[in-house]
């Protein structure tokens, strides 16, 4: 196996590893400091207010302000606000990345626009107190902060907050709290919930371990541990990663002993209780403000559910009137990490000049509107704006999936062939997983969405003995596929419980095959589904039963004369199944599973494809 590395990140973030397979990653916004602000006093970033058309603001720097939580742990903020007298909104951002580096081009122009904006250190990173509880602090520390702020004598008791992966999710954590001078939120590519996150499709996301590592060094340093510098953890996992994943039990990791989350996020592998405050969309009518939801079709694994997911429930079932219809949707063609003008190439696809974007200017009027009553045309714009790969267009929509798209099924036929007509019969497919020789994703494949010159050619998987593999004819005109993708597989095993993995990938007519979603397609089998709660049941042999497997979301535009293809194999590395019961504790207990996937008129496997007719 030659897994390398531990985390996927934008060009100048904090990590600038990249990992292949299913990685997690938290990423940093672009390094600038403060006192740089100070620097950009001529600046022309900026946009129109109602009662001072181009005011540009001086800019005050207070530092590592302290600010006390209820247990009495104190957390440090810079703030960054207006020269000038008098009080304005806020917009609070909270990191574990360091808040002197948190400041982007957006702050500064923020500050020159007439807000006050407040980057803090979340518990147990950098200057802030405390041990670090991922996301669970963020709950109280998140609410005491925003309240705090709110009475600053600079501040008129209005706050929005923003933020970008773990920035987002803390935005999350504390909304259902409803802190009562909370406005808005701009919460971009982060989750909805644990089984879309920590356990994707009910399978622990080990890669992690790069982030947590990082996120440690403080305490490490304080404890006397090794890997005590962000420096010294990136060269840790450089070399030793493989290693660590595949050490067994995964729980008991050695280098984790000190930190007691890392057993209890591999442990509790069911929903449940533990997983509560994590779940986001059980507590959307708690939450009674605005969001603005963010992510990108080359987003990590969880962005993009948890933007969409966030999106609709927030839309049905929002605290407040204000929530419900204040819902927005933005999914553009990046990468994990802040859009930026004069980029339009990710991933090594070129997405044309409209991807271009101005993410500073749309998050400055949508907190205009919301903190203070700017109306610039913004309420008549479409809540939902997403960009066409293929097409490399922009789109509105009212709603999400955008009205008239057609979920049309895609079934599973004889012959290893992909067919929009009814399959008859009663047939299988089967291959052997064989846990010691796991499916390893092409380069870092499993997050480019588009098909360009640079992309990683999944033939190194087609060409693989041990997947099932089902193509269609060619399509006779441009198709676009917008919305989610969805995998009824009928299937049945020899072992009690295994892991599914597959694809929809297109096919150009000289053969190359790229991908179009960023999200794996990966289920643990007891599960059933990874689109929904469910207790874990084992396989029985030859009782087929019906598994749901989200193959991510997209939009996407197939051209005429390319095909569909979609596999179907066992594990992805390093997510290893064993193809036990019982925990993976040891090699010995791995062991290969015939695999057979049911199709035809009795078991109508299928793939729902979300269609859009073309203009």
């Amino acid at each position: 196996m030659s897994h390398k590395c531990s985390i996927r990140e934008p060009q100048h973030s904090e990590c600038a590893c990249l990992a292949r397979g299913r990685i997690l990653f938290f990423a940093t916004v672009t390094a600038f400091a403060c006192v740089h602000a100070l620097a950009f006093g001529q600046s022309t970033d900026a946009s129109p207010t109602a009662n001072n058309l181009w005011r540009r603001y001086n800019i005050v720097v207070d530092r590592d302000v302290s600010v006390k939580m209820r247990d009495g742990v104190t957390l440090y903020a810079d703030i960054c606000r207006p020269a000038d007298s008098g009080q304005y909104p806020a917009l609070l951002v909270r990191t574990p990345y360091n808040k002197t580096e948190a400041v982007d081009p957006f702050v500064i122009s923020a500050v020159k626009h007439g807000y006050v904006v407040v980057l803090q250190d979340v518990r147990g990173q950098f200057r802030s107190e405390g041990n670090f509880d991922p996301y669970r602090q963020e709950i109280t520390d998140g609410y005491d902060t925003i309240e705090w702020l709110a009475a600053q004598p600079y501040v008129n008791g209005k706050v929005g907050t923003f933020g970008l992966s773990y920035p987002g999710a803390v935005q999350w954590m504390t909304a259902p709290t409803r802190p009562p001078h909370l406005v808005a939120m701009v919460p971009a590519m982060t989750f909805v919930d644990a089984r879309h996150f920590q356990h994707q499709g009910g399978i622990f996301e080990s890669p992690i371990l790069s982030w947590l590592l990082q996120r440690q060094v403080k305490a490490r340093r304080e404890l006397g541990l090794p890997y005590e510098s962000i420096e010294e953890a990136k060269s840790g996992i450089a070399k030793h990663f493989d290693e660590w994943l595949m050490y067994l039990p995964l729980s008991d990791l050695p280098l984790m002993q000190d930190f007691p989350v890392w057993r209890e996020w591999i442990d509790h592998a069911d929903d449940g209780p533990y997983w509560a405050p994590y779940d986001i969309e059980a507590q959307h009518s708690k939450i009674q403000v605005p969001a603005l939801n963010v992510t990108a079709w080359n987003d990590d694994d969880y962005g993009q559910p948890g933007a969409i997911r966030n999106f609709m429930g927030m839309k049905k079932h929002g605290g407040t009137d204000a929530a419900r219809r204040g819902q927005r949707l933005l999914i553009g063609p990046w990468t994990h990490g802040v859009p930026t003008l004069n980029r339009t190439t990710f991933v090594g696809v070129d997405f044309g000049l409209n991807a271009d974007f101005d993410y500073t200017e749309t998050l400055l009027r949508y907190f205009d509107y919301w903190l203070k009553g700017i109306d610039d045309g913004y309420t008549k714009e479409a809540p939902v704006h997403y960009f066409v790969m293929g097409d490399n267009v922009w789109r509105d929509a009212q709603d999400w999936p955008p009205p008239g798209t057609k979920e049309t099924s895609l079934m599973l036929a004889p012959g290893g062939r992909l067919q929009w007509d009814p399959a008859t019969g009663n047939n299988t497919a089967q291959f052997v997983y064989d846990p010691h020789n796991p499916i390893v994703t092409p380069g870092d494949g499993v997050y480019i969405a588009g098909c360009g010159s640079h992309n990683a050619d999944w033939r190194v998987v087609t060409n693989r003995r041990d997947v099932a593999l089902f193509t269609s004819d060619p399509i006779g005109h441009d198709m676009e596929i917008t919305g989610q993708i969805l995998a009824h597989i009928w299937f049945t095993s020899t072992a009690p419980d295994t892991d599914v993995s597959m694809r929809l990938l297109d096919v150009a007519p000289d053969g190359t095959v790229c991908n179009f979603t960023a999200a794996p397609g990966m289920l643990r089998t007891r599960y059933r589904s990874t689109e929904h709660e469910a207790s874990p049941k084992p396989l029985t042999p030859e009782q087929p039963v019906e598994l749901e497997i989200s193959l991510g979301y997209t939009s996407f535009v197939v051209r005429a004369g390319h095909r569909l293809e979609a596999y179907i194999g066992g594990s992805v590395y390093p997510y290893v199944h064993p193809n036990t019961w019982e925990p993976f504790r040891s090699w010995s207990q791995a062991v290969p599973a015939a695999q057979s996937i049911h199709f035809g008129s009795v078991y109508p496997s299928r793939i729902v494809v979300p269609v859009m007719p073309r203009p």
